[in-house]
């Protein structure tokens, strides 16, 4: 007769690797906001070296990302911060076609499906320019145009408060600055200008035909001497700015002359080259930066 064998007993290495899995799991829940649809907007500027990448999610949980960097190491920040099942973007924003901002969402169209692309589109033959006409194909590519509203979801809004629109003249490896696409996020009362690389005749146009005032601002150009003049502070007048650079990068941004007039003016900022990947919560009237 065969006898009834004895259920095996758990190890206690078996009952930790267990009780680490399942703890793992139950944070990835807890600590990704992206789940929560909690009423609240966060902007995370993600460290990726010398270039700019900028993800936001909407109070309802909307997704969309600016700008994605110099290369793949923004796949590794958006791995920090959304969950591992998640594999879609709702929208991603080109600034403009200039390599440390575009490589890097090359990658993420090739490893998330992403809803929609904005950009300005002025004529670009580089290799990054070719393979990024490729890979948007899979997305709805829309144009901007000066005054566009991106409705985010929950109250957030993504305003377009300046594009170019490209002529005869326009060339991405002479004058892509030129061509900029800034935009302005507004929550409730808050709002945050996000320059990408424009550079002062930006400023200087958007500052005599339009009403800058923002509380937080996304300095333009990595804090390059072309940028950030004095009169263009004068008139946003933030409480906030951040900074996108690399550390020890060879173009010695932020340059000195920026940095003065914001500690001149008071200015607080954050630099992704020192304090890594920023992320900033707005709930329509207050903040927290983490």
């Amino acid at each position: 007769m065969l006898s009834a064998s004895q259920p095996r007993k758990i190890s206690k290495l078996e009952w930790s690797i267990f009780a680490i899995l399942v703890i793992s799991a139950v944070l990835s829940f807890i600590a990704i906001p992206a789940l929560a649809g909690d009423g609240l907007l966060y902007v995370w500027f993600l460290d990726v070296g010398q270039g700019d990448a900028i993800f936001i999610q909407a109070p309802n949980g909307n997704q969309i990302l600016i700008d994605g960097g110099p290369d793949s190491k923004v796949l590794q920040e958006l791995g920090r911060i959304m969950p591992f099942f998640d594999s879609s973007i709702d929208a991603v924003v080109l600034t403009h076609p200039h390599a440390d901002h575009l490589r890097g969402l090359i990658e993420v169209l090739k490893n998330y499906s992403v809803g929609k692309v904005l950009e300005n589109k002025i004529p670009c033959d580089s290799p990054e320019c070719l393979e990024w006409d490729k890979v948007e194909q899979k997305s709805e590519m829309v144009q901007a145009e000066a005054g566009q509203i991106v409705d985010l979801g929950g109250g957030a809004e993504l305003k377009v408060i300046y594009a170019r629109q490209p002529d005869a003249r326009a060339n991405a490896a002479k004058n892509a600055h030129d061509y900029m696409l800034v935009t302005e996020l507004e929550y409730g009362s808050e709002s945050l200008l996000l320059m990408g690389d424009a550079e002062k005749n930006i400023e200087q146009t958007l500052t005599t035909s339009s009403n800058l005032r923002a509380q937080f601002l996304k300095i333009g150009h990595h804090g390059s001497k072309t940028s950030t003049t004095a009169q263009f502070l004068d008139a946003v007048r933030p409480e906030l700015a951040f900074m996108e650079l690399g550390a020890q990068n060879s173009y010695g941004f932020p340059h000195p002359d920026v940095v003065k007039r914001l500690d001149d003016l008071g200015i607080k900022y954050y630099r992704t080259d020192i304090d890594g990947t920023v992320e900033l919560t707005l709930d329509g009237e207050n903040y927290k930066i983490k």
